[in-house]
């Protein structure tokens, strides 16, 4: 009798909701009726905007592309047609980089992107992480552009487009030559050749990445091997009549090689036909380019006035295209072709330096703000999705329950059972996954900020202590020859600071500690040096029991910074006579101590400058502490400790 009951009642509830979700199901396809009309209509002239958009933005018909633009967003927002507003941002991006605002073009293309992910468009997806990565490139943000350029590899590999991949790769050349990273630049320019060699499109030319290797070899000096690559390319038949551009670039980096090798042949010919093509193409940034090497070919030749001459073009013409880099140049030819302006034109040099690294970083800034929102909108997209599929889901179970309840009432403790156990392996597959992407981003987020660094020091510090010593040099200084032999002495100190400098902004990017020397001889070395321009009686104290080649590398470079630190702090306020530096090392922690008997300052109310900030953040880095105390006219006394 239960069983009987228990039967009846499974059977009346099967058909009760059979009936409800056929009255659902009713309700449904009339509203759909009543709303296809409406929605073809809107999809033909959703179609036609498209179409009509890119027209306008084709034609540069400005008034005309803005308002359709518009309207295909507003149709697109409306109907959610996700391939659509990508489209949208797209148009906006390419109208931004043709009017050269490059920040508001590559947020385009990153909303642009963000909707062809969310479409599974890998393709066009991918041509907007390449179109990301050259703006950044143009902005001088060259890590940013290396990830870019990755990102959008691994897209177009996996469905076979050589194009897109041959542009990539390309494009890697160009952003590792612009970090010096020479042997990375050819690998890159030689796989680009490879999936050349796959392509039978005649808009690309293979000169193109001839010039390109060429150019690597001219900034490293290694002129003659350039000019192979060079003239290889000039060698092309119908290049000139095919792409006159590309031509005009060839002839005048060859020329500018040439030159610097002492091989005058075919000069200045050569320099001013490349210089006619260039005007006569309307391309300024080529005349500004020609226009340095004929400047630096005439002070090759001793014909100082159309050195200069040609100098101040330049000088004019990098203002008019907002070039800072190449007026930097001009203004360097400047100050040595214009003697009694010298200190005009380095003050100049130095502001347009100071300029380029605030915009730099105010260029990275707004980038890593784009880059934020990115994944904020990632994550909420991926959130919505996944509340969607639990939907679909929902709809998909209530259907299948309204056929096949009574089924599923005897299935229920099996079904359960699975589901529990299927949803499990998901949730560990996506634990996982986030494992992996944390990590990456750690230490892709490790590596952007040593680069960072090293381009500041590379770009920056370098630019300004180059300025500051050849103004130095330029001071017309009287007195007797051992106050002019010291005068020497420190520029050549200058120098060496710079070279420093150099080396240490590549040791960033290599993480290594290039050392010849035992590390307390180079200590010696650098106190001797600093005592020489504080003028004080030194000591330095290393306890036997401290075994510098058993020590990291990471800790001693640290070491050396913050006792170079304190040198300087020292030679710049403390007056002191005498400086005591002592090593030791006790319970696995080696500690530093630098001593002076300076004029002190209040610690309490004297603000930390940046020379202690970065003590302090070199020792916290290593799992350190650092610490300082001082007392007026008593001196001061910084200690270090770091693990080893």
């Amino acid at each position: 009798m239960k069983n009987f009951f228990n039967n009846h009642c499974s059977k009346n509830i099967f058909i009760l909701l059979f009936l409800l979700g056929l009255c659902v199901s009713l309700c449904t396809a009339q509203s759909e009726n009543l709303n296809k009309e409406v929605i073809e209509n809107d999809t033909v002239k959703l179609k036609k905007l498209r179409d009509n958009t890119f027209e306008f933005l084709k034609n540069k018909d400005t008034i005309l592309f803005k308002s359709l633009n518009r309207e295909l967003f507003n149709l697109s927002s409306k109907m959610r047609d996700t391939s659509a507003l990508a489209e949208y941002h797209w148009n906006k991006a390419v109208f931004f980089k043709e009017k050269g605002i490059l920040d508001s073009c590559y947020y385009q293309y990153s909303k642009a992107q963000e909707y062809y992910e969310v479409v599974g468009n890998d393709y066009y997806s991918g041509k907007m992480l390449y179109n990301m990565a050259f703006v950044r490139g143009r902005l001088r943000d060259y890590t940013g552009s290396e990830i870019l350029l990755f990102q959008s590899i691994s897209k177009f590999e996996s469905l076979n487009r050589y194009k897109s991949l041959y542009k990539s790769y390309n494009e890697l050349g160009l952003v590792s030559t612009e970090l010096e990273e020479f042997d990375k630049a050819i690998f890159y320019y030689d796989k680009a050749l490879e999936y050349l060699d796959d392509l039978n499109d005649q808009t690309i030319f293979k000169e193109e990445i001839l010039n390109n290797i060429g150019l690597i070899y001219q900034k490293m000096d290694a002129h003659k091997r350039a000019i192979i690559y060079f003239e290889k390319a000039l060698d092309s038949k119908n290049l000139l009549e095919d792409n006159p551009e590309l031509y005009a670039i060839l002839l005048d980096n060859n020329a500018y090689s040439k030159l610097m090798t002492g091989d005058v042949t075919n000069l200045p010919e050569s320099f001013f036909v490349a210089l006619r093509i260039r005007d006569s193409l309307g391309i300024k940034l080529g005349i500004l380019i020609n226009k340095l090497h004929l400047a630096e070919y005439y002070a090759f030749a001793q014909d100082t006035s159309r050195a200069l001459s040609y100098a101040k073009e330049a000088n004019l013409l990098s203002k008019e295209v907002f070039n800072p880099r190449d007026r930097m140049t001009s203004l360097k030819l400047l100050s040595e072709f214009d003697k009694p302006n010298k200190s005009h034109y380095l003050k100049k040099y130095i502001a347009v330096s100071d300029s380029l690294q605030k915009e730099d970083r105010r260029v990275r800034n707004k980038f890593t703000r784009i880059s934020y929102e990115t994944d904020k909108y990632v994550e909420e997209t991926e959130r919505l999705s996944q509340q969607k599929t639990r939907i679909m889901i929902g709809s998909g179970i209530a259907i299948l329950i309204l056929s096949l309840s009574y089924f599923l009432i005897r299935q229920r403790s099996k079904n359960k059972e699975l589901m529990f156990e299927a949803e499990q392996q998901k949730n560990n597959e996506e634990i996982y996954q986030l494992i992996l992407n944390q990590q990456a981003k750690l230490e892709e987020g490790r590596l952007q900020e040593r680069t960072r660094i090293s381009e500041e020091l590379h770009d920056g510090v370098l630019g300004k202590l180059f300025g500051t010593r050849l103004g130095i040099g330029f001071l017309e200084l009287k007195g007797d020859s051992n106050t002019l032999e010291k005068h020497e002495s420190f520029l050549d100190e200058i120098q060496s600071i710079e070279k420093e400098i150099r080396t240490i902004s590549h040791e960033l990017k290599s993480e290594i500690l290039s050392t010849k020397l035992g590390f307390m001889t180079i200590i010696e070395n650098l106190v001797k040096e600093q005592s020489t321009i504080g003028k004080y009686k030194y000591s330095i104290n290393s306890e036997t029991l401290i075994y510098w080649d058993e020590i990291q590398d990471k800790a001693k470079f640290n070491v050396y910074r913050i006792l170079q630190e304190s040198l300087f702090n020292i030679n710049k306020y403390s007056k002191a006579k005498n400086v005591r530096i002592d090593f030791k090392i006790r319970d696995k922690m080696l500690n530093l101590t630098v001593a002076d008997d300076g004029v002190g300052f209040d610690v309490k109310n004297n603000k930390k400058g940046i020379g202690i900030t970065n003590m302090l953040a070199r020792a916290q880095r290593l799992g350190g502490e650092f610490s300082i105390s001082s007392e007026v006219t008593k001196g001061t006394v910084s200690t270090v400790s770091i693990p080893v």
